[in-house]
């Protein structure tokens, strides 16, 4: 794996412990990339603000990437320095083969922060990572945190407009979460730590080169060059939450609740650093709130084992600091400041945000920090062993074995397994907690994140040749096969924080590939970025590496230029640097992108002579208290994936009188639901669908309502004057992206009412 670097490093051949030869690849910087020689004694310097470097070895087959850990670095003399130490294919796993040493001059303005990354699963209430203070930093954990009484109590008085007095479990988090912060020994109020410099008497003269500018080494600002004059600290503000709050029971409290929580490493995760202002109310003891200003420091990436090191400049310099021998007694010289730190991990793009840590405060020069993220917010990507091409759809797993002969014979095309089941005609049954939903027989729509494995871990990279690959699309019963060529784009670590960057391009790129064993022909081709990362070192972002393609199905499902539910043959082919194909998978997929047919029509009686006084308010004489009502209404999907509808009705004043209902069954008094219909027939493997209301009532138009009281004495009843008829709508339609519930996230929802009146 890759090893991602801020800064200006000069990186040095420490060792090499290996038959096999042996090279570092530095990509991404400004100067200093490309292959360097595993000698020892090879040195280069590296100038970038975000590079990485990648360890490479040679067992015959050509180069191909070493597995890596980082070290935690330490100050030497005046240079920061840490290890990065590699394994290659051999057969040990010492991380002897190729050792380099990274260094870097300390300077007052540079700030290390490094430590281990772990996933914490269970019951987890507080961060298993953070004593003094206490954190909740997920919704599931809040939740939990209300249930107990003392708990909730003091979260209360802390963030009253955060509590309320029913709590859901299965709300889902608002993006992102802001940490609740429990701080019995106030740490989150400490005043910020100041530092007084001034120019040591034996600093060095400044020496500028073109080189030094570039690479943008400053020497008046290393540490040696200055003299710490005194450490203070600001104003110290009163805790105003120790006076709200009993300490030592959130200490108890907090003791007790820890032990829930299990954790496990962190793998290549990429971790976002900001600095953070604290706001004025924070400063003077109130609850932290997340509120303050930001500024974005940069990235990095967790090795194998969860360590990382991250490396920022945050000036704490200002002008005019003086030589010790010039700061008079009372002179009020140049005050700087620690910085505070929070940690954020992304999704697929930066603003969309997985976690997010409470801040770290008072940050120095070099610091570790452990970090515990939770592993229900933050997904892991992973090299595959053995895995399909195409192995899952979003969140749904696909089972089965991989359809490498493009078959599309029913048994061919079923995937059953874990706990999912995509069927022949590509409906899909979701049972696996995984995809943090269930649902049975429904279709597929919108966008979908094709992940699958392009790059085995189980071969070797001379063995994983696939370096193309396509992706096309036909309809069942058609023979005509369609290129998908949506531009798709992965962003690379070393170029994430460019402005208004949004990633290189995956594809499609005109390639001459031998498509089904033909000649060669130019066709949409993608790169297989998952080889480069691990066979070339290429620095693609490893967060969602296994996704290959977000499929837009609504550009293929259309039929003399409309939407066209039905049964699509999804095929991926993968090829090599000559164009032959090496594999295939293909898969059925039931692509549904058309609304359901749903309708409510106002509300009318059936008789002319009824007066009309405009608004949807009508007047009755007691001769017309039983004149019908009529209306008309649908919620019906023809190709079966209704999930439920109802037809409902409200009374103002209440009760709801009894009906005589047609085309449906006459409704008792106090009844509100006129007509409902439920998928409750459809399960795994037989799929039979709902089509609503034509299974109901065999018609695929418009039903007519006819309703007359059931009780003499008619719509207004004895002792009445004005009442309203109201009449409600709703239906759901199974379909998903594999990230939703399985039902259609745009709502079916109508009504109407009428309203009448008893004339004199």
């Amino acid at each position: 794996m890759i090893v991602s670097m801020q800064g200006n490093w000069k990186v040095t051949v420490k060792s090499k412990s290996a038959d096999y030869a042996q090279r570092f690849v530095v990509s991404g910087a400004l100067l200093g990339n490309g292959p360097h020689n595993g000698t020892p004694g090879t040195s280069v310097q590296v100038i970038g603000s975000q590079w990485s470097i990648a360890v490479q070895n040679n067992p015959g087959s050509g180069f191909q990437l070493s597995d890596t850990k980082i070290t935690f670095p330490t100050k030497v003399g005046g240079n920061y320095e840490f290890e990065i130490r590699s394994n290659d294919a051999g057969h040990d796993e010492d991380f002897n083969d190729l050792v380099l040493t990274c260094s870097t001059p300390a300077t007052i303005n540079d700030f290390i922060l490094f430590g281990n990354v772990s996933l914490y699963s269970g019951r987890c209430i507080f961060n298993p990572c953070r004593r003094f203070p206490f954190v909740v930093e997920s919704y599931p954990a809040m939740v939990e945190a209300l249930k107990n009484p003392k708990l909730r109590d003091i979260i209360k008085k802390l963030y009253p407009e955060r509590v309320t007095e029913v709590i859901p479990d299965n709300l889902p988090d608002p993006p992102p979460f802001k940490p609740i912060v429990l701080d019995p020994t106030g740490e989150a109020t400490q005043p910020k730590t100041m530092l007084l410099y001034s120019k040591a008497d034996n600093a060095a003269a400044p020496k500028r080169s073109a080189k030094s500018a570039a690479a943008e080494e400053v020497p008046e600002l290393l540490a040696g060059n200055f003299k710490l004059e005194k450490t203070v600290q600001s104003r110290r503000f009163n805790n105003v939450t120790a006076s709200l709050v009993d300490n030592i029971e959130i200490a108890n409290l907090a003791d007790r609740l820890f032990p829930i929580c299990i954790s496990g490493p962190a793998p290549h995760i990429t971790l976002t650093f900001e600095e953070y202002d604290r706001t004025a109310a924070e400063l003077a003891g109130g609850a932290y709130t997340g509120t303050g200003n930001r500024r974005l420091l940069g990235d990095t990436i967790t090795d194998a084992f969860g360590n990382y090191i991250f490396r920022f400049r945050f000036d704490m310099t200002f002008p005019g600091i003086e030589d010790s021998t010039d700061v008079a007694t009372g002179e009020d010289i140049n005050i700087v400041a620690y910085p505070d730190i929070i940690v954020k991990v992304t999704g697929s793009s930066p603003f969309q945000v997985l976690y997010e840590s409470a801040p770290y405060y008072n940050v120095p020069n070099l610091k570790r920090i452990n970090l515990c993220l939770p592993k229900s917010k933050v997904v892991v990507t992973s090299a595959c062993f053995n895995g399909n091409l195409i192995g899952s759809l979003g969140n749904v797993f696909l089972g089965g074995n991989q359809n490498d002969s493009g078959s599309t014979s029913a048994s061919a095309l079923r995937r059953y397994g874990n706990n999912n089941s995509l069927e022949a005609d590509g409906k899909i049954s979701v049972g696996s907690s995984l995809a943090l939903f269930s649902v049975n027989c429904a279709a597929w729509g919108g966008t979908i994140d094709m992940k699958g494995c392009m790059y085995d871990a189980a071969k070797s990279p001379a063995q994983n040749t696939i370096k193309w690959y396509t992706i096309r699309i036909r309809r069942q019963g058609t023979t005509r096969w369609e290129f998908v060529s949506q531009n798709y784009k992965h962003p690379k670590f070393s170029k994430r924080n460019l402005p208004n960057y949004t990633g290189d391009d995956v594809g499609p790129f005109n390639v001459a590939l031998k498509v089904d064993g033909g000649s060669a022909q130019n066709v949409p081709a993608y790169t297989n970025i998952q080889r480069e990362i691990f066979a070339d070192g290429v620095d693609w972002e490893f967060s969602n590496l296994d996704r290959y393609m977000q499929l837009n199905t609504a550009l293929y499902d259309l039929q003399n230029g409309e939407h066209t539910p039905g049964t699509f043959y999804v095929r991926v082919d993968g090829y090599d640097a000559g164009g032959n194909r090496e594999t295939t998978d293909l898969i059925p997929l039931y692509i549904h992108n058309v609304r359901l047919n749903f309708g409510l029509t106002g509300i009318t009686l059936d008789d002319s002579s009824v007066l009309y006084a405009g608004c949807g308010l009508y007047r009755l004489t007691d001769a017309q208290m039983n004149v019908p009502m009529k209306f008309s209404f649908r919620a019906n999907d023809p190709y079966g994936f209704v999930d439920a509808y109802a037809l409902t009705m409200g009374r103002c004043p209440a009760p709801t009188i009894a009906l005589e209902a047609s085309p449906m069954a006459d409704t008792p008094a106090g009844a509100t639901v006129l007509s409902q219909g439920q998928a409750t027939a459809n399960t795994p493997h037989t799929c039979p669908g709902y089509t609503g209301t034509i299974a109901e009532f065999s018609d695929t138009g418009m039903i007519e309502v006819t309703l007359q009281p059931a009780a003499a004495a008619g719509w207004i009843q004895t002792g009445e004057y004005y009442t309203v008829y109201s009449f409600g709508l709703t239906a759901s339609k199974r379909v998903t992206n594999g990230y939703n519930t399985g039902i259609e996230s745009s709502p079916y929802i109508t009504s109407n009412q009428i309203a009448l009146e008893r004339l004199p």
